[in-house]
């Protein structure tokens, strides 16, 4: 069985600097600093990860 393909398939690199203190929260919360601006992203865009880590609208938005 092949596996499926990704729904998301990332066509845009965008280099973005960040405070030695957002490295500093990462760590400490166990997120990599990829997921957490992929979370800030989502939720400035109405968006959250469900438990399959598909985006969905946040709760009350929809």
């Amino acid at each position: 069985m092949s596996k499926p393909k990704p729904l998301y398939q990332p066509s845009n690199i965008l280099l973005v600097e960040v405070p030695p203190q957002f490295i500093t929260l990462c760590e400490a919360s166990g997120a990599s600093p990829q997921a957490a601006l992929h979370g800030i992203a989502a939720m400035v865009l109405g968006l959250r990860y469900d438990a399959d880590n598909r985006l969905v609208p946040l709760d009350g938005l929809a």
